[in-house]
């Protein structure tokens, strides 16, 4: 690339190169956008047949290194080192505030695998010398590498960047089978690749940094984050054994404090091996009149929360609490009977209304009006869509969470903005009633950020992610068979609702 003016011209020269696929061509490799799977395992056979010195020679066919000078070598380093700073920083918050360990374990294998693939592709698009062909660079990047022991393999992955980040300047991930390369030139004595070798380590790192950057930050914003967060945070807090709560009062020791030793039922733990604990001989004497229909005779439980008689004990977080006060019939959740529960503080007089609508209609997901005052029945067929969208409306009229009334609003917006006497500014004027004046002003910045990211309605994509990523934990949690779970259909209108314009808010739908 010499030249008169070096120094101005380099860096975007170096940008624009782009040498032809002649890898991809020799080991006869599928273009990674018409078949990423089949892209991968072809490279991962080339690579295990292939020397990096076979490689590096392919490589160097147009070029050695007078084609190179040093304010190339310069900037292509400077340009590595800027992605890196900005590519630490960001992992370094994921991992200590965004649970991204967590979240990425949660996914099931197949999640895994796509999000690998997609970040692959993105990072052949990124602006190296060799496109698709860095790939050859790089036989550490492989997706049954990633997804040992359940994706552990990638999160050891990145946290050897983070190390050999804050050791190196620049970060240049070792790999024996690259650096032998280095030392077949040494051997050979040869002077014109030792340059195109450095370009080519350059090249090969920023293509790995692209592919795991592309990959975390696909994940994170397909799974928007809060969702994934509430569930992070859930695997993150889970309890180690059953709390003692007395049956009576349902205090634990904690609450009481140090020095206090609960009793337990001596009849039932003799004749049943069952455990009944109290925190006193006076809380023992109140619970008698109930507990003494069972003692000894049968073990029955008041699952409270965390301990062993609840079935969530290991949960200690807000989102398991709405799972827990479910109701159930036969042993599965019914959607249709989770209702609004009580206000941590103070609802308007619009949304205490909407409160005891959805309580008195148990089958309604939400209740609009037209400019009228009309009610108009919202009901949300498909199950998926149906749970996140409930588990939000309990956090947002509950008042447990910040967050929520956006994603609430754009879902319903969009469906529900063109059906008969509604429109977007009755809803949102409605909303505002209900939730504040700085309702619209939030809604319309939630729809432009969606807007950019180019993804659905908030709802819609947190019900596919439920299905993705917790699919089995949410079956264990409330025992609910997998085939009532998650029933998204492929049709446009899989979360389609049933919409409903009624005078009688108490008609039956």
């Amino acid at each position: 690339m010499a030249s008169a003016t070096e120094s101005q011209t380099a860096p975007a020269a170096a940008e624009r190169i782009l040498f032809p696929p002649l890898l991809s061509k020799e080991f006869n490799i599928t273009d990674i956008k018409q078949d990423a799977v089949k892209w991968n395992k072809g490279w991962e056979a080339a690579i295990a047949s292939s020397t990096a010195a076979d490689v590096l020679e392919k490589i160097s066919h147009f070029l050695d290194d007078s084609f190179f000078t040093p304010s190339d070598l310069e900037f292509l380093y400077t340009d590595l080192r800027r992605i890196q700073e900005g590519a630490a920083q960001g992992l370094r918050g994921l991992f200590d505030q965004g649970h991204f360990d967590t979240i990425w374990l949660l996914l099931d294998t197949s999640e895994q695998r796509r999000h690998i693939l997609e970040g692959l592709e993105k990072a052949s698009e990124a602006p190296t010398f060799w496109g698709q062909d860095c790939r050859a660079l790089c036989p550490e990047v492989t997706v049954s590498n990633f997804l040992l022991q359940g994706g552990k393999g990638f999160f050891d992955f990145l946290t050897r960047f983070l190390e050999v980040f804050e050791s190196s300047n620049p970060a240049l991930l070792p790999n024996p089978w690259w650096e032998q390369a280095s030392n077949d030139l040494e051997k050979q004595r040869s002077e014109s690749t030792k340059v195109v070798f450095e370009v080519a380590t350059i090249s090969r790192n920023k293509f790995i940094d692209m592919q795991w950057m592309k990959t975390v930050l696909d994940i994170m914003e397909n799974t928007k984050g809060y969702f994934a967060k509430s569930l992070a945070y859930a695997k993150t807090t889970l309890r180690d054994k059953p709390l003692i709560r007395c049956d009576n009062c349902t205090k634990t020791p904690e609450d009481i404090g140090q020095g206090v030793r609960f009793m337990v039922c001596s009849t039932c733990k003799a004749k049943l091996s069952f455990e009944v604990h109290y925190c006193s001989q006076s809380c023992q004497n109140e619970d008698w009149p109930v507990h003494k229909k069972a003692c000894g005779k049968k073990k029955v439980s008041k699952g409270l929360s965390g301990t062993k008689g609840d079935s969530l004990w290991a949960f200690s977080d807000p989102v398991t609490d709405l799972f827990r006060n479910l109701p159930k019939k036969q042993g599965n959740m019914t959607l249709t009977d989770i209702g609004v529960g009580p206000c941590k503080g103070q609802r308007s007089p619009a949304a205490e209304r909407q409160a005891k609508m959805l309580e008195a209609n148990k089958d309604v997901d939400y209740f609009l009006f037209t400019a009228s005052g009309a009610p108009v029945r919202f009901v949300i067929n498909d199950f998926a869509a149906k749970m996140v969208f409930r588990i939000v409306r309990g956090m947002v009229m509950t008042q447990t969470t910040e967050t929520g009334l956006e994603g609430m609003a754009e879902y319903m917006l969009k469906l529900m903005s063109g059906y008969p006497g509604l429109s977007r500014e009755i809803i949102l004027k409605q909303l505002c009633a209900e939730y504040g004046n700085d309702t619209t002003e939030k809604v319309a910045k939630w729809e432009q950020i969606t807007r950019e990211r180019g993804t659905g309605p908030l709802i819609e994509s947190w019900s596919k992610d439920w299905s993705k990523m917790i699919g089995h934990v949410a079956r264990m949690a409330v025992n609910v068979p997998k085939r009532h779970i998650f029933c998204v259909r492929d049709s446009e209108d899989s979360n389609a609702a049933f919409r409903e314009h009624s005078s009688d808010p108490k008609r039956s739908i």
